[in-house]
């Protein structure tokens, strides 16, 4: 073995080998690297030198104290660009400083009533359709109650007459943008290949809607309050030269609605998943949603729900939606955990990983709502629970998601419980972990939803 590097798998042929199970299935490759070879690991996969990085105090060196050295892997921006432009997701740099402002106004504590009243009335519009004994695809519920609500949060519209249009485009980008990235070479866009061509329709129909609704409220002149509103007003108080155009609010706009529902969605999934596995967490969160009283739930609720919170995190936890932060791309050579990383080198981050790992989480694949109690937060490292990455790049709907998952978890349990009809779902990674082929689960109404009606 080569010193110079940390530990990793190696083969006789510059990695090639390596492809084939990265691309079938990248989580389980990376899990495996960890089970063999530690939280620090590298190899060579073609002409790069990848290294794998989940030991925490290394993580807080790439996402914080070291960011401006590991800038996000060209290769994945490349592809995510086709979809979301230069928005804060892909951006860097200069880029990324100019845009920040313009967005995180809108994630400021004082929208988060307005978010929430939002939120609330297309959850409680979902739920109403829901009947007992009725299955439901809860990755597709989930899915586009998010895209609803996040088309209202930002546009001010009602998109439901087009929801399982757009969700099916969404999935076919979303499927080819993961293959992509994992793919060891990657065709040009213009050929007239079937996925390229089933590609470019599927953007179209998000971008045109995008634009469509951006050019409807300049051509308005009406001031709303929504998430695009403010885009606007914070854009036009920046002084920057040359000033942010509209071309900058799409790409702003685009992410806040792609990454805005499907993160969300995937991880509502799996806590539904859950919750009906453990009937006794199950039933202490009925218990904390029925001491609210025959009320409908509201914002002002939400700190007298702090156990469906914890149940929430811990839910994000086992089933992070995002595995895998975005790969970095070292700009120079860096020192990090006692090697040097040459520039070029790749560095791959897993919360998955790194949030199943004994050292940080005891018993880690435990569902245990507790570990995120008043009394057991402060042991858990920092660093080694990262749903939503960290550092100056965290996500910035961090807060958000987390409330949303809280509202909607209050709703539907004041009303029913949810339980699962099909065996225990495997995941699939298509940038976001989700259950693979759906989740078929069955609603069952609640003695306490008659009252709550009454």
């Amino acid at each position: 073995m080569n010193d110079r590097y940390p530990p990793g798998p190696r083969d006789h042929f510059w990695g090639i080998t390596f492809y084939g199970p990265m691309q079938a299935d990248p989580l389980t490759f990376a899990r495996r690297v960890a089970a063999e070879h530690g939280d620090f690991a590298s190899m060579r996969c073609g002409w790069v030198r990848l290294y794998f990085v989940n030991r925490p105090s290394l993580i807080r060196e790439i996402l914080t104290t070291k960011v401006k050295v590991f800038k996000k892997m060209g290769r994945q921006m490349r592809a995510l660009r086709k979809i979301e432009g230069n928005g804060l997701v892909v951006s860097d740099g200069a880029a990324w400083a100019r845009h920040r402002p313009v967005v995180q106004g809108s994630f400021h504590a004082r929208n988060m009533e307005y978010y929430a009243r939002v939120f609330l009335e297309f959850a409680r519009r979902r739920v109403s359709r829901w009947a007992t004994g009725q299955a439901l695809d809860m990755v597709e519920e989930m899915n586009e109650l998010m895209m609803e609500t996040i088309a209202k949060q930002v546009f001010d519209v009602d998109l439901a007459e087009d929801t399982a249009r757009l969700r099916e485009a969404v999935s076919v980008f979303r499927g080819i943008m993961q293959r992509e990235i994992t793919a060891p070479f990657v065709l040009p866009d213009w050929l007239p290949l079937p996925h390229k061509i089933r590609q470019r329709r599927a953007i179209r129909a998000v971008d045109d809607l995008i634009w469509r609704l951006i050019r409807e409220r300049r051509e308005s002149g009406v001031v709303k309050h929504d998430m695009l509103g403010q885009m606007f007003a914070a854009a036009a108080a920046q002084n920057v030269q040359p000033p942010i155009t509209d071309a900058e609010i799409r790409d702003e706009a685009m992410t806040l609605f792609v990454a805005g529902h499907d993160t969300t969605s995937a991880a509502l999934a799996w806590f539904w998943y859950l919750l009906s596995q453990h009937p006794e967490i199950e039933r202490r969160a009925m218990a904390e949603v029925d001491a609210l009283g025959n009320v409908d739930v509201t914002f002002e609720h939400l700190p007298r729900l702090k156990y469906v919170e914890m149940v929430v995190k811990e839910s994000m936890r086992l089933y992070p939606a995002t595995p895998f932060l975005y790969g970095r791309e070292t700009t120079q050579d860096v020192e990090l955990g006692g090697y040097t990383l040459p520039r070029g080198a790749w560095v791959l981050i897993s919360p998955y990983i790194v949030q199943h790992d004994p050292r940080f989480h005891p018993e880690p694949e435990t569902f245990d709502p507790e570990r995120f109690s008043p009394q057991r937060i402060d042991d858990i490292p920092a660093y080694s629970y990262i749903p939503f990455g960290g550092g100056p790049r965290v996500c910035i709907g961090n807060a958000m998601a987390t409330m949303e998952a809280t509202l909607l978890a209050a709703i539907v349990l004041q009303r029913m419980r949810v339980k699962l009809d099909q065996a225990p779902p495997a995941y699939e990674l298509e940038i976001t972990l989700r259950p693979k082929g759906g989740l078929r689960m069955l609603p069952s109404a609640r003695e306490k939803a008659a009252k709550l009606a009454g």
